[in-house]
């Protein structure tokens, strides 16, 4: 009889054991689908039927806090698990975390350091917590301090730690070492793990690549074992938008938020990805009905000015922007905050100060000398060309190797009638793209302008090539080779080789039947 209680004594622990770990397990799938309030229920539930590991329930309570940016409430539940048990390093960990988002790296580090200490830098939980954090919070410039410690993780527990070979993969990406993501990767399948996340990772890396298809296939792999998996659908949601499919991003993202906790965070999000979308109508209504449930970021006026900007209601976006600036930290507005006020200001025709914004976009952002090109371009169409070349060559670096620079300073150059100057830009056009017609076009018009009567014939060789790269598609530039064989006609007409400058007459009216200055160029002797 003893042995027959003792038997149903240790099947009972057995099963409420199982139990608690199936209900840990179920926990963690729910915040991987972030699902986190059904994974709030169960943490909440096991502090109550398992209080020996209250510290970790509450190190998972704030950890989903935090994975909703709710710091201060992140940072009661960690309070309350050092409470419960002062020897668990995980809320140490949590501590560490709300305090580096705070912008107190000495205390944070502090933090992480008793976190390995009361862990003997043997707990992989720990360690993968730490690497989660440089992962996916920190700079990147500390990016190798995650490699670092995953690494141990992944020595720790060499059999059973896929989470850290995820992470590592993860940290892999940021340092742009695709094949080591990949090996990453390739050892966490060997191990226990979930599926649909491994697939969501692989997704996401052959997305990062530009190679869609092969994301797709993966992502769809993950939606076979678990079709409620909803960050599956928010990647796919974002592989759509690279490659301009709006209707399947929308349709994606929409699946996303019928398979996860909807609250304003993530409807805020839906509105940016509405607007990365350039679906501006519906992300306005998004901002709109988070303005009246008073959702506290500023960044919903930042969005929706945007959003205005792209609708071409540019005092709306105006009055957003501004009241944007009012609510937001100045140093939290970044470069593009400027950039876009800058844009709206010069919808509402007030130049001056848009160029004011601008400037302080490039004085934020030293690499964003792109920005000039917008001011440059104002005023070329204004037809203000000697401002348009002062901004347009603000752009210029003995490093610049974009063509488009070139030619829109060329351009200016050009109208401002500064021919030889718009001969050095067209000409470094050429050099960066040699196969393009539209280098040797305008080099040959800024060379004309310097020999108006062509008697030096400067444009010629120029032009020729014009007509070497266009020939073979005459209908889609008519006007092109027209101008080039006008050119070459009226040059061998004045220099008297009337032969060759009928060959180029004679173009012309292959192109053109009844060009007068065709017709009249055969008939002169």
């Amino acid at each position: 009889m003893k042995y027959l209680i003792r038997c149903i004594a240790t099947t009972f622990i057995s099963l409420s054991v199982t139990s608690v770990f199936a209900q840990e397990e179920q926990a963690q799938k729910y915040v991987e689908k972030e699902q986190y309030a059904k994974a709030s229920t169960i943490y909440k539930n096991l502090l109550i039927s398992t209080p020996k590991k209250a510290g970790d329930y509450y190190y998972y309570l704030g950890d989903i806090s935090l994975k909703k940016e709710k710091d201060d409430s992140a940072k009661y539940y960690f309070m309350e698990g050092i409470k419960a048990d002062e020897t668990n390093g995980l809320n140490y960990v949590g501590i560490g975390i709300v305090a580096m988002h705070k912008k107190n790296a000495t205390e944070g580090q502090r933090s992480f350091d008793k976190a390995l200490q009361l862990s003997l830098n043997k707990n992989t939980t720990v360690l993968n917590a730490i690497g989660a954090y440089y992962v996916t919070d920190a700079e990147t410039s500390e990016i190798n301090k995650a490699v670092a410690i995953l690494k141990k993780s992944t020595e720790v527990d060499t059999k059973n730690n896929a989470t850290a070979w995820i992470l590592l993969g993860d940290a892999y990406s940021k340092q742009a070492e695709g094949s080591k993501q990949i090996e990453a990767y390739n050892k966490a399948s060997t191990m226990n793990h979930s599926i649909p996340l491994l697939k969501l990772k692989y997704g996401k890396l052959y997305s990062d690549v530009r190679n869609t298809d092969l994301a797709i296939k993966y992502l769809n792999a993950g939606l076979a074992v678990d079709s409620t998996y909803g960050p599956i659908y928010r990647a796919l949601g974002d592989v759509y938008n690279s490659t301009r499919k709006n209707e399947l991003a929308i349709a994606n993202y929409k699946k996303y938020l019928s398979y996860i906790d909807r609250n304003d965070d993530v409807e805020f999000r839906y509105g940016y990805f509405l607007l990365k979308n350039e679906n501006y109508a519906e992300a306005v209504e998004v901002f709109n009905s988070l303005e009246y449930k008073d959702y506290a970021s500023p960044y919903i006026y930042n969005r929706r000015a945007v959003c205005y900007y792209g609708l071409g209601k540019y005092e709306l976006a105006k009055k957003d922007m501004e009241t944007y600036f009012k609510k937001v930290k100045i140093n939290n507005a970044t470069s593009v905050d400027y950039e876009y006020y800058g844009k709206i200001l010069l919808g509402t025709g007030e130049d001056s100060l848009a160029i004011q914004q601008m400037q302080l976009a490039v004085d934020i952002d030293s690499t964003r000398l792109d920005l000039f090109s917008n001011i440059g371009l104002f005023y070329f169409e204004k037809s203000n060309y000697s401002k348009s070349v002062q901004y347009l060559s603000k752009q210029i670096r003995p490093t610049t190797k974009d063509p488009k620079v070139f030619y829109e300073l060329g351009q200016a150059y050009y109208y401002n009638k500064e021919y030889v100057k718009a001969d050095s830009s067209f000409s470094k056009l050429i050099e960066l793209k040699p196969s393009l017609y539209i280098g040797y076009f305008w080099r040959a018009r800024a060379n004309a302008a310097q020999d108006p009567e062509t008697k030096l014939g400067i444009a010629k060789p120029y032009y020729e090539k014009v007509i070497e790269l266009c020939s073979a598609n005459g209908e889609k530039y008519e006007d092109e080779l027209i101008e080039s064989n006008e050119y070459i006609g009226y040059y061998y007409t004045i220099h008297r080789d009337k032969a060759k400058a009928d060959v180029a007459w004679n173009k012309i009216l292959k192109l053109d039947p009844k060009n007068t200055k065709a017709l009249n160029g055969l008939k002169m002797k």
